[in-house]
């Protein structure tokens, strides 16, 4: 019988992270991504929105750089109390927790290996304050790569938990696995440290990558890596540093994953036909083979 594609998520909906300098941090997402301040915690903490959700991502003041947690939307009508005694029989401790952040009145927050907290909910605020006119302004978040030293615990947790399916990897180390219909949204990253390795914003399509290196540019940001398509999820990216070095990616043209095919939905530039789920080597990490002096894959 074939598996069923049911995520028990069907989104990344916010990446919370931990700043040295958090008014420099706020200018960078605020400005220069182009998100708006939707609220400020007790201690201090900035909760931006790309336009509509209450916050897509959150920033804290602590004394260094860290991954603070990630939130997933869990599907409509997932009983939280439920979900917290399968997460207890899986192996793993779980609370709920009411009212701990502006925007959500319960999660549930669970860490699947150490050093990466992961806060699941249903609801979400939506103030919609509006996509901004100035920065890049991206159209959504779209995928987080997070680096773990237990990476495939944490691929096993995503998959057989949450319900994530497995579309590409790089050479085992980088495993790509998504809740939707774009090629990834998580990125799990198998090496000995616990951070976020990338963010990726969409953007509005292929032209909004030249206004968003110029715009980059004129802020003293410069790109990285890209833009170019990469191999595997075959979407065209550029990556720069925020100003506590995390890495931003913005993004167009992912694969669309059909998960009753098991592969993404042919295009031109694909190499081979199906694109099914398969291994790419470390040396295939742009399509068009443009080399770059900046390495992406020890970022």
């Amino acid at each position: 019988m074939q598996k069923q594609f049911a995520p028990r998520v069907f989104q990344l909906g916010y990446v919370a992270l931990e700043t040295p300098d958090i008014l420099r941090a706020k200018d960078h997402y605020a400005e220069t991504i182009g998100m708006s301040e939707t609220a400020t915690g007790h201690d201090g903490e900035s909760y931006l929105s790309i336009g509509y959700e209450h916050h897509n991502i959150v920033l804290r003041q602590a004394k260094h750089k860290a991954m603070g947690h990630l939130g997933f939307q869990l599907n409509p009508g997932t009983d939280l109390k439920e979900l917290v005694a399968e997460l207890r029989a899986f192996g793993l401790g779980a609370q709920i927790k009411s009212d701990s952040q502006p925007g959500i009145r319960e999660l549930v927050e669970v860490e699947p290996v150490p050093g990466t907290t992961l806060q699941l909910y249903t609801d979400i605020d939506a103030p919609a304050p509006g996509f901004k006119r100035t920065g890049v302004s991206p159209l959504r978040l779209g995928h987080v790569a997070v680096i773990s030293p237990e990476g495939p615990k944490l691929k096993t947790f995503f998959m057989d938990f949450l319900g994530f399916w497995f579309t590409d990897t790089i050479a085992g180390i980088s495993n790509f696995i998504t809740c939707n219909r774009e090629h990834h949204v998580v990125n799990v990253v198998s090496m000995p440290d616990n951070r976020v390795h990338h963010i990726a914003f969409q953007l509005k399509g292929n032209a909004s990558h030249a206004m968003a290196c110029d715009l980059l540019a004129e802020r003293g940001l410069p790109v990285k890596w890209g833009p170019t398509r990469h191999t595997a999820g075959h979407n065209i990216a550029g990556y720069h540093y925020d100003p506590d070095q995390v890495l931003i990616e913005l993004y167009t043209d992912m694969d669309v994953f059909i998960p009753e095919l098991n592969m993404c939905e042919a295009r031109p530039w694909h190499g081979h036909y199906p694109m099914a789920p398969r291994e790419w080597k470390l040396t295939e990490l742009a399509a068009w083979e443009t080399e770059f002096a900046f390495s992406l894959a020890q970022a």
